[in-house]
């Protein structure tokens, strides 16, 4: 793989050519489709090119789409949309109260109606969209009267209480068909205002042309090194979207959709920042403490890739106020492996990472701050030639142990274990026993790769353990 490196931040998707027929689309506050089309999101596929076409069979939620099939219509092709985590995708502003949602149509049918439905106020955005998501019942309904409704439509809804990222789902019933058009649209409750003054610190060059399946990833640093949290990925969809002059304007435009500590384009006299054919500078927020951003491309994508993660327990019990999970990952092709651990409110209590080439590795995730409570385990694999992100995502829960009842967290302490030391095994939150001599030796047994007598989970863990 050939990687070059050039100043900036930023990584988009490919530009919108004209629409082709089709339906429709929420235009306010907009779509998910319809920021794929525009550069808000990115790595979306062919919805790109046709937010307009998000059409299934209607009767949702008894009817319609599948459950993790929702954001696509249950089309296969669009199936980038049902990609689902907090972090995936651009969200728009909203407040509770009085709103307007608003419609285009390119091919205005007869509607019985249009539903709105909200996602309940304790649904995890790190897992693919279900009917258990959403409220039951639509928070707003609009009677179509079975006509023809005029090419742009807007209603006025009062939006329920909720806060932080939530989801409304649009259904529009036609009338003279047996089919709905499903619209996600992402939203974030009282967002803070934006901050206006802004530094330059890197520059997006028009340096080569790209081809379809090159990747442009961006790197963002401050005095304490790389924010990969602040990191914007896309793919180029085409050559014409790969030229020089094409793909520093497509990447700007993604950053300043995506981000809100960074901007990208050219500073006109008014102080407004704009994408532009040709070289973009970067700017970051002055009170941001980013101090400069790169931007890498990666070329040639390789196929047939995927992830495979193990040892990821339901259960994990805190000693002492520690924590540290471990879990296999192994990667078919090469991918940049990254295990985030997610509480319940959406923070991020932990990272780990590898970087794996038809290989695999014991990944240990310390925990910070570990408290009781229900968590995700997201662990994502990124294609270091380009492709689509893998993802597998684990429910698991966090409890609250002692000190007593044991001596040591497995595999802490293992040279000293002998008869009778007892172990804590994270996997199942259960006590062992060492069995006395002349087992014990076997107690002392195990490494990342030779796993047998393993409290517990080894293939022959009761040769050398006792349950307690």
């Amino acid at each position: 793989m050939r990687t070059i490196k050039l100043t900036l931040l930023g990584l988009f998707t490919a530009a919108l050519p004209a629409w082709v027929g089709a339906h429709g689309y929420i235009t306010g506050p907009e779509s998910r489709s319809l920021l794929c089309s525009k550069g808000g999101n990115s790595n979306c596929g062919p919805i790109q090119y046709e937010p307009q076409s998000l059409e299934g069979n209607s009767g949702y939620p008894t009817g319609g789409p599948a459950d993790g099939r929702i954001a696509s219509a249950g089309l296969t092709q669009f199936g980038a949309l049902d990609e689902q985590t907090s972090t995936r995708w651009t969200k728009r502003p909203i407040k509770a109260g009085a709103n307007t949602l608003s419609w285009t149509f390119t091919a205005n049918h007869a509607t019985r109606n249009w539903r709105y439905y909200i996602t309940r106020a304790d649904w995890n955005p790190n897992i693919k969209l279900s009917r258990a998501s959403f409220e039951a019942q639509p928070f707003c309904v609009v009677d179509g009267g079975n006509r023809q409704p005029p090419k742009n439509v807007s209603h006025s809804c009062n939006v329920p209480a909720r806060s932080g990222y939530q989801l409304i789902l649009g259904v529009w019933e036609i009338g003279d068909t047996p089919n709905s058009f499903y619209n996600v649209v992402d939203v974030m409750f009282d967002g803070k205002p934006p901050v206006t003054t802004w530094d330059a610190k890197g520059t997006i060059y028009p340096s080569v042309d790209l081809v379809a399946g090159d990747r442009v990833a961006t790197r963002v640093f401050d005095a304490s090194g790389e924010r990969p949290d602040l990191q914007t990925r896309v793919n180029i969809g085409n050559s014409n979207d790969g030229l020089r002059n094409t793909w520093p304007f497509l990447l700007a435009g993604r950053v300043n959709a995506e981000q809100t500590l960074l901007k990208a384009g050219q500073k006109a006299a008014d102080g407004s920042i704009n994408p532009a054919y040709g070289q973009n500078e970067v700017f970051v927020r002055s009170d941001s403490g980013l101090q400069r951003v790169e931007v890498q491309i990666d070329k040639a994508p390789p196929p047939n890739l995927d992830l495979l993660v193990n040892g990821v327990a339901a259960e994990y019990t805190i000693v002492n106020g520690q924590l540290t999970l471990s879990f296999s990952v192994t990667a078919v092709g090469e991918l940049d492996v990254v295990a985030t651990l997610i509480d319940a409110a959406g923070g991020n209590k932990g990272q780990a990472s590898a970087a794996l080439n038809n290989s695999g590795q014991t990944l240990n995730l310390v925990v910070n701050q570990p408290a009781a409570g229900a968590h995700n385990l997201v662990v994502k694999g990124s294609p270091k030639n380009g492709g689509n992100v893998l993802q597998k995502t684990f429910a698991l829960t966090l409890k609250t142990g002692g000190t007593g009842g044991y001596d040591h967290v497995f595999p802490n302490g293992l040279a000293t274990y002998k008869g009778g030391t007892k172990v804590l095994q994270n996997k199942n939150g259960k006590v062992y026993e060492c069995k006395p001599f002349p087992y014990e030796g076997w107690c002392r047994q195990w490494s990342s790769n030779a796993t047998a007598y393993e409290p517990g989970v080894g293939a022959h863990w009761t040769d050398a353990w006792i349950a307690r």
